[in-house]
């Protein structure tokens, strides 16, 4: 009995150590559509936390930064988000610093549908130089058209029994005929 204990001992620190490995394989990985850029002082990584973007709403932006030579995480730091279109449509707006350490995040609403040239500017404090990622392009689709929506439909009555239902309302009497003269 010993014997087949051990074995089955064996198997199942296999069948652990196979998952663990297994489940660090993606550890490395980026999440989908984040993108990195490198300053002269900063790692930098945005992503959109909207999806899908569209013109006439409001986009979310988030930014992560990191030194360059440390690795360690920037708070306090002070930066905007930016963009312009074909035509020269501009959007702009600051990163607002949150909770999660060298984490910042923006909202952009673009004005119209097509390819924005996008970057970030980003400074330690307000004492140094503001430091600008390369350009990268932010496809924008067509927003939705106004008033396309629909009222969502229910079939749940109202439980509150207050509240009348419309079939068990006892219908009303007939109004009397008008007396003729």
């Amino acid at each position: 009995m010993t014997i087949l204990r051990a074995r089955l001992v064996r198997r199942a620190a296999l069948l652990v150590a196979a998952g663990l490995a297994m489940a660090g394989c993606d550890a490395g990985r980026p999440p989908a559509g984040q993108l990195r850029f490198r300053t002269d002082d900063f790692v930098i990584r945005v992503s959109s936390e909207t999806r899908p973007t569209r013109a006439l709403e409001p986009i979310y932006w988030r930014v992560t930064v990191h030194d360059a030579e440390t690795g360690l995480p920037i708070s306090g730091g002070q930066g905007r988000i930016f963009a312009t279109n074909q035509d020269m449509k501009t959007v702009s707006n600051g990163l607002e610093e949150t909770q999660e350490l060298g984490t910042y995040r923006s909202n952009l609403m673009f004005v119209t549908a097509g390819m924005w040239a996008m970057a970030i500017q980003f400074r330690r404090d307000s004492t140094q130089v503001l430091q600008k990622t390369v350009d990268w392009t932010q496809d924008i689709l067509s927003a939705d058209e106004p008033g396309n929506f629909e009222t969502p439909q229910t079939t749940r009555r109202d439980q509150n029994p207050t509240v009348l239902d419309s079939a068990a309302v006892p219908p009303a009497p007939p109004a009397a005929a008008p007396k003729k003269n």
